[in-house]
């Protein structure tokens, strides 16, 4: 029965040759946790017992149907009584006395090679093999290509097609008839403008004549009669 989704675990996996000949090594691998029971409350559900798994003959350890690797609970999830705890493996490989020791799963891995945690110095019997701190974040990769715009998000082509087809619809909001109400026509507008602006020209020029004691329009000044 596989986890529920949701709970926090690590792909531990291994393979062992025979070190005469070289041949897949045969055996089995035991995992049990040292806490009696690992309680999750976020997820309803309590965990406990040990299992027991035989490499194939590969000699990789698989799961109970054949699939290289077993998913073990990870031992920092949070919330979880108790909140930490390790891992006891015991590693007993025919021809070969059983090695044991303790590991820590945490949450932020994925996947553990037993090879490279397995303690087989005998001055390091107690070590407890745990992830190191995280390291630093590296340089960013390249940048990828540009995903796929969500539906609700316009595109300028489909702006300009709906823009195109709101000028050649027959007033669809009315909001043409509204602004001939309340704006003045343009053709008259920039009629209009043209005449202003000639109408300026000639003011300025009949100041500047007038500024200047010059006639205005051919006319002579007289005085008047006595």
């Amino acid at each position: 029965m596989p986890f529920p989704p949701g709970v926090p675990t690590v792909l531990v996996t291994y393979t062992a040759a025979n070190p005469v000949g070289g041949q897949p090594a045969h055996g089995t691998i035991d995992f049990a946790p040292v806490a009696p029971a690992i309680a999750l409350p976020e997820h309803g559900i309590v965990f406990s017992g040990r299992g027991t798994y035989t490499l194939d003959d590969q000699g990789r350890l698989v799961d109970t149907d054949g699939t290289p690797g077993v998913p073990l609970l990870a031992c920092d999830i949070p919330g979880a009584n108790p909140a930490e705890w390790v891992w006891q493996v015991t590693i007993a490989l025919d021809d070969a006395g059983p090695r044991r020791f303790n590991l820590s799963l945490s949450t932020f891995q994925t996947e553990v090679d037993l090879g490279e945690v397995d303690q087989v110095a005998p001055s390091r019997a107690h070590y407890i093999a745990v992830p190191g701190p995280r390291g630093e974040q590296g340089p960013p990769g390249p940048q990828g290509p540009p995903g796929p715009l969500p539906a609700d998000v316009e595109t300028p082509a489909g702006a300009l097609e709906k823009i195109a087809a709101h000028a050649a619809a027959d007033d669809p909001h009315g909001d043409r008839a509204w602004a001939s109400d309340q704006f003045y026509p343009l053709a008259k507008g920039e009629g209009l403008s043209s005449g202003l602006s000639d109408l300026l020209q000639r003011v300025a020029a009949l100041e500047a004549a007038l500024a200047g004691g010059q006639p205005v329009d051919g006319g002579t000044s007289e005085s008047p009669e006595a």
